[in-house]
């Protein structure tokens, strides 16, 4: 009786399954236009930009005196928008060639209070 009962449920079962699967999957495509390619391109190039300038050991220094951890930076910097990625590699790039450190943290930490102002983190309130 068990048995029969299980054999029916697996027959079910596997009749369901084959059903489903014959079912073609559903996926839209669509072609992307050259200045979509391009903005993805130059945010990247930002990130990257910025990231090397954090990676530097004065900056790291200087971000953990003030009580901000890196790694949060780095998260952070992925919520920017591509206006404010522009901003604040704009300002690196005015910088002069010695590299003011107090620059760079400047705009930085403006940039960190002003996605605090706008509710998007919380880097401030851990101090």
């Amino acid at each position: 009786m068990l048995k029969s009962l299980f054999k029916q449920f697996l027959i079910y079962l596997l009749s369901l399954n084959m059903a489903i699967i014959g079912f073609p999957a559903i996926s839209l495509a669509a072609p992307i236009d050259t200045m979509t390619v391009i903005q993805l391109d130059d945010r990247q190039k930002s990130i990257d930009q910025i990231r090397s300038t954090m990676a530097r050991d004065e900056v790291r220094s200087s971000l953990l005196e003030m009580g901000v951890d890196p790694q949060a930076v780095e998260l952070r910097l992925d919520a920017l928008t591509d206006h404010e990625l522009y901003v604040l590699n704009q300002q690196i790039d005015e910088l002069p060639a010695g590299g003011s450190v107090l620059g760079v943290l400047g705009a930085l930490l403006i940039v960190l209070i002003v996605l605090e102002l706008l509710g998007v983190t919380n880097v401030f309130t851990k101090l």
